[in-house]
Order: structure tokens, then C-alpha cells, then sequence
């Protein structure tokens, strides 16, 4: 519960950050800070390298191993994290265009590096099923980076100050994760820990794993990099504004994933837990996703205006990415059940397909179309990525049995999005719209999905207890 509030929280801050920078700085500027975050995020997964992941899954069977192996993949994380800024530092002021401050960049690439270690400590703790700590620490950075950004914008520090507040907040992120794991966890690492043979444990995933979170965080960012290329700071700033409508929900499939992980690597587990471990995960990810899309299809348009402002309301991106959180969802929790064990080459191949998709599809339409083009080869990249990965998870996992829940949720989701038409306030209509999914779901699931039902009943029952 802990760690589903903390991931609410954190992102409703960012979320508001965004939207006080966006109202506060305009289309151009905010697209500039915009462009920046997606740079600094896909650069510093050169950093990460999907090693995160690796860490949980080799100490599943060696659980006294975790400082050491902790402190072998810091070396590595912090040596590619100093050797990406230092290229950034070289580059950026030659390379990026006239109106892309390139030292608001280059601060953002380090905010993202900074992130990425901070991301290695909670893996860390969350090997040791610690997660209710490092929650509270990325919301206590989350608003502080709120308070710092706004606080910058309203001393009159515009781009240049709100950069170096968000800075500042990633760095107190890893001072404070780094703690939390160490107290809550028992998660020591040390210099001195770093051995070759657990740096080598590492670099053999990388063929795999590593090229993985590069090419998916390729995906996640490279539309930003080709709008900008091709459209301009600008249409990045509608682009965003749309975008964050998609990335301020997927931490619902990033938890569901995160909290599965540990359970699926360990390899004592039976076949028919696995398949009923990965088979909850689906039906929780569309069961939320699915009236979200149906709010976006509906209301899209108002929501974005409502948080950034009448300039960025843009219906057709909006109806373009409407889809896209269900597609990413499916495609995370089909993606961590196969690299549970080992790292599987079916998750390279789904996300290099979906990135040659996304670019292909960004490259020939956003010079025509603008940024509605990038909205629409998002999604196109990610039904790509999830038909794949789901392809290659039956051939692995023993069968997975989730029609009968997919069918109750879609079927109150569409009744809900009818319902969200109403001529009433956005907000209003997706209380209204929640209330009757919820409503719906509950009736229908008992009558024709009672396996489902049951088991959120008794969550629901032994959190009230």
C-alpha cells in the first residue's frame, strides 16, 4: 500500500511541476526543458543498462550476496555515469539547436544520471522486499523538486533556475535512498566489495538486458528528440503536455512489475504459480488502464488544458496516445515475467521492433502531420512491442487464463467512458465515469469472473483488517 501511494504522490507532484513550468514558461521554453528531460532520460540509459533488474535476479538465489553485488554495479553505473556527462559536456554545446539552451541539457542529462543510482539503491532494497522506504524517499524528492522548481521560476530564475532545482533534487534523492537502504535493508555496499566476477555477472547481461533498456528507453524518448529535430521546440511543448497524460499512469505497470520480480525470480516457484503470479498482473494492469482510456478518448482534450493551460489542450495527440498506457502496461508485465529467470533475447527483439516502428513511423509522418504523427507512432510502437512480448510469454510460461477478466473489465470500461460524456466538469465526469467501472466491475466480475473477484475481495478485506 505503501509503495502505491508513494508512487501516486510522487507523480502528482511531478505532474504539477510540469504544469506550473509549462503555464509559467510558455510553448518554446517549456518545450526546451521538455526536450532536455527526454535527452537527459534516453542518455542515462546508457548508464543503467537494465542492470537493475539483474541485481534482483541474481541475488534470488544468493541473498547474502546483495552489498557485494550492489557495490559492483555501482562501480559501473557511476564510471558510465561520469564518462555520459563528461561526452554530454563535449557535445551538446556543438550539436543541439539555437533554441535549446544546451547547459539546461546538460544539467538535465545529470539530474537523469543521478536518478539512475538512485534507482539502484531501491532495487537493492527491494531484493530484501524493502519498498515502503524508498516510496516515501522519491516522494519526499518528488516535492522537493516541486518546491525547488517553483520556487526558482518565482524568484525570476525562468529555465536556467527551475533546471538547477530539479538537479538539486535528484542529488538529495540518492543521499536519501542510499540511507533508507542502508537502514532499512542492510544494504552496505563498498569499494572494496567490487570484485571482477560480479562486474563480469554484469556485463554478460548487458548483450541482453542491457541493450534492452537502451532501446526501450529509446522508445519511452525518442519522439521528443525527432519532434525537436523536425517540428521544434514548439510542438515539443504540445507534445509533452499530451505525453504526460500516458507517462504520469504507467507507474501503475513499473509497481505491478516491481513487486512481481522478486517473486518470479525465485526459482523454487512452480509453474502454476508462476503462470497465476503473471496472470494477476495482466488483469491488474488492463482493469486500470482500460477506463483510463476511455477518459482520455472522452476527455482527454480538457484534462491536458485543465493541467497545463488552454495553449496545450491538442485533440488529436491525446486521441492518438489514448491507447497507449493499456499497450505499455500489457507489454511491461509480459516483459519482466521473461527476464525474471534469465535474460530472454524475445524482449530485445519486441523492443528493437517497436523502436524501428516508432522511428520509421516519426521520421516519414511528423514533417506532414506535426506532433499528432509522434502520438500515433507511440502507440503503433507499443501494440508492436506488446503483441510480441505476449507472443513469446505463452511459449514460456505455462498457460495464462485471463480472457474471462479482460472481457468483465472492457465491458464496464465502455459503459463507464459512455457515462463520462456527461456535459459536466472533466473532473466531475471521470468521478463519475470511476464510480461506475468500479461499480460495474464489481457486479459483473462476481457473477462471471469470481476468481478475480474473490481475490480483490480478500485484499481488500485483509487491508481493512
Amino acid at each position: 500500500m505503501t509503495l502505491s501511494v508513494g508512487e501516486v504522490l510522487g507523480k502528482l507532484a511531478t505532474l504539477l511541476m510540469l504544469g506550473l513550468l509549462a503555464r509559467a514558461l510558455g510553448v518554446a521554453d517549456f518545450g526546451a526543458f521538455s526536450f532536455g528531460l527526454g535527452l537527459g532520460l534516453l542518455l542515462a540509459s546508457a548508464t543503467t543498462l537494465g542492470l537493475d533488474q539483474r541485481l534482483v535476479q541474481l541475488t534470488g538465489g544468493d541473498p547474502q550476496s546483495l552489498s557485494a553485488r550492489l557495490s559492483s554495479l555501482l562501480a559501473v553505473r557511476l564510471s558510465l555515469a561520469a564518462a555520459v556527462v563528461v561526452l554530454s559536456a563535449a557535445v551538446l554545446p556543438l550539436a543541439v539547436a539555437d533554441d535549446v539552451r544546451w547547459h539546461v541539457t546538460l544539467a538535465l542529462v545529470a539530474a537523469a544520471c543521478c536518478d539512475g543510482v538512485t534507482e539502484a539503491f531501491r532495487s537493492a532494497a527491494s531484493a530484501r522486499h524493502v519498498q515502503g522506504g524508498p516510496a516515501v524517499v522519491l516522494v519526499v524528492q518528488r516535492f522537493l523538486a516541486l518546491g525547488l522548481v517553483v520556487a526558482a521560476v518565482e524568484l525570476g530564475g525562468g529555465i536556467t533556475g527551475a533546471t538547477l532545482g530539479y538537479l538539486t533534487a535528484s542529488v538529495v534523492g540518492v543521499v536519501l535512498m542510499a540511507l533508507v537502504a542502508r537502514v532499512r535493508a542492510d544494504v552496505r555496499p563498498s569499494p572494496a566489495a567490487v570484485t571482477r566476477g560480479h562486474v563480469r555477472d554484469y556485463v554478460v547481461a548487458v548483450r541482453v538486458t542491457g541493450l534492452n533498456d537502451l532501446v526501450s528507453m529509446a522508445l519511452f524518448r525518442i519522439d521528443v528528440v525527432i519532434i525537436a529535430w523536425l517540428a521544434g521546440t514548439v510542438a515539443v511543448g504540445y507534445y509533452t503536455a499530451a505525453y504526460r497524460l500516458l507517462e504520469t499512469v504507467l507507474f501503475i505497470s513499473w509497481s505491478v512489475a516491481r513487486v512481481i520480480l522478486p517473486a518470479l525470480a525465485d526459482t523454487s516457484l512452480r509453474a502454476a504459480e508462476r503462470s497465476r503470479t503473471v496472470a494477476t498482473a495482466l488483469v491488474v494492469v488492463t482493469a486500470v488502464y482500460l477506463p483510463y482510456t476511455a477518459l482520455l478518448l472522452t476527455r482527454g482534450e480538457e484534462l491536458v488544458a485543465l493541467l497545463f493551460g488552454e495553449d496545450f489542450g491538442s485533440r488529436a495527440i491525446i486521441l492518438w496516445l489514448a491507447p497507449a498506457p493499456l499497450l505499455f502496461g500489457v507489454a511491461q508485465v509480459a516483459l519482466i515475467a521473461l527476464l525474471a529467470l534469465r535474460p530472454d533475447p524475445a524482449v530485445l527483439l519486441a523492443s528493437t521492433l517497436a523502436l524501428v516502428t516508432n522511428v520509421a513511423l516519426d521520421v516519414a509522418l511528423i514533417p506532414l502531420y506535426g506532433p499528432a504523427a509522434a502520438a500515433a507512432a507511440t502507440t503503433a510502437a507499443y501494440a508492436v512491442q506488446a503483441v510480441v512480448v505476449v507472443i513469446a510469454l505463452r511459449r514460456r510460461v505455462a498457460p495464462v487464463h485471463v480472457r474471462r477478466a479482460l472481457v468483465v473489465c472492457t465491458g464496464a470500461a465502455v459503459v463507464a467512458g459512455a457515462t463520462m460524456l456527461l456535459p459536466v466538469h472533466v473532473v466531475l465526469a471521470a468521478l463519475v465515469g470511476g464510480v461506475v467501472y468500479v461499480g460495474l466491475w464489481w457486479l459483473a466480475s462476481r457473477r462471471w469472473d469470481r476468481p478475480t473477484h474473490d481475490l480483490v475481495r480478500s485484499v481488500l478485506t485483509s487491508g481493512a483488517s
